[in-house]
């Protein structure tokens, strides 16, 4: 079996989409107050990993989306998944796990109906 690259260098994220990353590290980062800069840096450094090693090696995300939600919970809930299911060494995310943000339908969560 022959190794493959790390996939993360080989995708290159468009402008658009690192913008909208910082913006919704910012609204986390805000959404939960921090005030001193070591925590501050942890949760920037998580959150980029995160949404940068889902969205190029595992499952597009609706960045722009996530960016501009007015749920914010929304958003949030998407990255405590991503936290708990998704390992970013080996870009693996668990059976089942499901996203509201998530632009392929594999890993989409279905809304429940009212």
């Amino acid at each position: 079996m022959v190794h493959q690259p790390n996939r993360t260098e080989r995708y290159v994220f468009s402008h658009v989409e690192g913008k909208a990353i910082l913006r919704i590290i910012r609204r986390v980062v805000d959404h939960f107050q921090l005030k001193e800069t070591p925590r501050r840096n942890k949760v920037y450094d998580l959150t980029n990993k995160l949404l940068r090693v889902c969205h190029s090696r595992v499952c597009n995300l609706d960045l722009e989306g996530m960016a501009n939600a007015q749920d914010f919970q929304l958003v949030l809930d998407d990255l405590g998944t991503l936290k708990r299911n998704l390992n970013t060494k080996t870009a693996h995310m668990d059976y089942g796990t499901r996203l509201h943000f998530a632009l392929n339908v594999v890993y989409r969560r279905r809304e429940q109906a009212a």
